[in-house]
């Protein structure tokens, strides 16, 4: 354990947030019926023998043992979930259940304590941030979990020498820490540079310093997880391109695990998941909702019981803004313009959620009380489009027009296998096609696609896509669009796969996750997100329905519709007889 001491960083920062409202309806049950009157009984009706329940009658409840195996259509890149490649929501799924977290998000979109010791303490003038442990808190090899950890991930995250350095996902708020204190082996201050009102995101994962410390963080990672869990499991064994295996930690300090493993497997087709889950091939699974899934569904709940609800989960369009023809702003605006939002929406959303809508606003949910409809000013209208190719001297020699001397043909890529998605692409052809843009359909399965989108210093300069369809997952702050959508001068942040630089949008960014007044921080947001609308380099669609669906004889699964995913409670999963 190191002793007590005080370490000082530099760095600027960022963040802060407002909950969304979370909209969740149920599925699956109907409601029971009311009971009825009991008849009345004669005076001196003799009672008829009361008999005893068969064993099959009788009720049953969560067993000890068994395994739980959940589908995905999706598997990781790598298992770092600290690193750009390993930043998806499947990673997630599983690196959740191995590395503890102060807080995690509730499906209310609510902050609970998870490791720590009730809430943690701040004071806001210095702004500082106090985590007391639990006492009980132990990795699975028996060593505590400590101070010592809380400070590994943070110099891990904040180390700029290292050879990971450029992979960091992000170090939202962990940039504004400028020194921390060691208490004791259970209590751990960090001192901020200003204040931070989204700090509860900060250590949503620790890591084990006794096992890690020395390790080479770029690759430690990629393919295996380490041999000790803080969470409910222990990672045991990745067969790619199948399925990926935890085991239950025997040693666990937050409450007894019921199951004796929980397996991933990995399918990218969400046809086939929902064929093998109804088929009882799977127990658990959490597609993205498509045309047909929810009948299915309610076909078979004699055996599936599923929940339905919206979240921070926004289906869009990003463009790189780096190929020739998509670097115009009037191309990006024509094609928003060109594509029938509401037609997409209504043709392939509104079946699985009736109250979807399209989403006009990249900062704030639909169902959020900060939301402003910025991106109604490309509503659906092609004749604007044309108009707005040809203002700015673009011709048309057959059928696709040319813009100084760049055909608009373009390729649009997203996860292969996901029929929704392949049917939005589908739709975006044909609304483009008559405006004048080519459009071909290029996809890769799961993790593939996303390797595409990676930073321009990643990717050799101009990575190899021209329009991606995909969702961000969020939490209950939008600050992490800052990281995604800002830049430093002509240096692009992490995740800025866009490659669009706008120092306007950027500052404003930057300065929303400053302010610590929700009605300052919204005004920043809304502001953001008219320059961000004006500019195009993303076409938000809409929000994105998430589902999570079990087979009857499980126990636990709760739809968590945030970026803690809805593996957030799977350690108090469990088998029933």
């Amino acid at each position: 354990m190191r002793s007590p001491s005080i370490r000082r960083w530099r760095g600027v920062g960022l963040v802060m947030a407002a909950a969304l409202v979370i909209t969740a309806c149920g599925g699956g049950d109907d409601p029971e019926p009311e009971p009825e009157a009991p008849e009345e009984t004669e005076p001196d009706a003799e009672e008829e023998p009361t008999e005893e329940p068969t064993e099959e009658e009788e009720a049953t409840g969560p067993v000890q043992g068994g395994t739980v195996l959940f589908g995905d259509e999706q598997e990781p890149t790598i298992l770092n979930g600290w690193l750009i490649d390993g930043n998806s929501l499947v990673t997630s799924k599983v690196n959740s259940n191995v590395f503890p977290g102060a807080y995690v998000i509730q499906p209310d979109f609510s902050y609970a304590p998870s490791l720590i010791d009730g809430e943690a303490e701040f004071t806001e003038d210095p702004f500082s941030v106090t985590y007391t442990i639990r006492e009980e808190a132990v990795w699975s090899d028996g060593t505590p979990i400590s101070s010592e950890d809380f400070v590994f991930t943070f110099e891990t995250i904040m180390d700029m020498e290292a050879a990971w350095a450029d992979q960091i996902t992000s170090r939202n708020g962990y940039e504004l820490i400028s020194d921390y204190e060691v208490v004791d082996e259970k209590t751990v201050t960090f001192n901020f540079t200003e204040p931070f009102a989204a700090w509860q995101l900060l250590f949503a994962a620790i890591l084990p310093a006794h096992v890690l410390e020395g390790e080479d963080f770029t690759t430690v990672m990629n393919d295996t997880l380490p041999d000790v869990s803080g969470g409910p499991y222990i990672f045991d064994s990745w067969d790619k391109g199948t399925q990926l295996r935890l085991v239950r930690n025997e040693n666990y300090w937050d409450g007894e695990v019921m199951l004796d493993e929980l397996i991933f497997r990995y399918v990218p087709d969400t046809t086939t998941l929902t064929q093998q889950m109804v088929g009882g091939e799977l127990d658990v699974y959490d597609p993205q909702p498509q045309i047909e899934l929810i009948d299915t569904l309610e076909g078979a709940s004699d055996q599936l019981q599923y929940e339905t609800g919206l979240g921070p989960v926004w289906e869009h369009i990003d463009f790189n803004t780096l190929v020739p023809g998509l670097d115009k702003d009037y191309v990006r605006q024509a094609i928003a313009l060109g594509i029938n939002r509401e037609q997409i929406v209504e043709t392939l959303v509104r079946p699985v959620f009736a109250d979807a809508e399209v989403l006009n606003n990249p900062f704030w949910m639909a169902n959020s009380e900060f939301y402003e409809p910025s991106y109604s000013q490309w509503d659906y209208d092609p004749d604007a489009a044309v108009a707005l190719l040809e203002e700015n001297g673009c011709t048309r020699d057959g059928d696709f027009f040319t813009c100084d001397g760049d055909t608009l043909s373009f390729r649009i890529s997203t996860t292969g296998g996901n029929e929704r998605r392949e049917l939005t692409q589908q739709l975006i052809q044909a609304d483009l096609a008559a405006i004048g843009i080519e459009i071909s359909i290029e996809n890769d399965e799961g993790a593939a696609f996303f390797e595409r989108l990676n930073t321009p210093d990643n990717c050799g300069g101009v990575c190899d896509y021209d329009i991606g369809l995909f969702a961000w997952v969020g939490s209950p702050s939008p600050s992490g669009n800052a990281n995604i959508y800002g830049c430093d001068g002509d240096e692009l942040r992490p995740q800025n796969w866009t490659a669009w630089c706008n120092e306007e949008i950027t500052n404003l960014m930057d300065e929303a996750n400053s302010s610590v007044d929700p009605q300052v921080i919204a005004d920043l947001w809304n502001e953001a997100a008219q320059v961000f609308a004006d500019g195009a380099p993303v076409v938000p669609l809409f929000q994105q329905p998430q589902l999570v669906a079990w087979e009857n004889g499980v126990t636990g699964p709760q739809l968590n519709a945030t970026n803690a995913t809805n593996l957030w409670n799977a350690g108090t999963w469990a088998r029933t007889e």
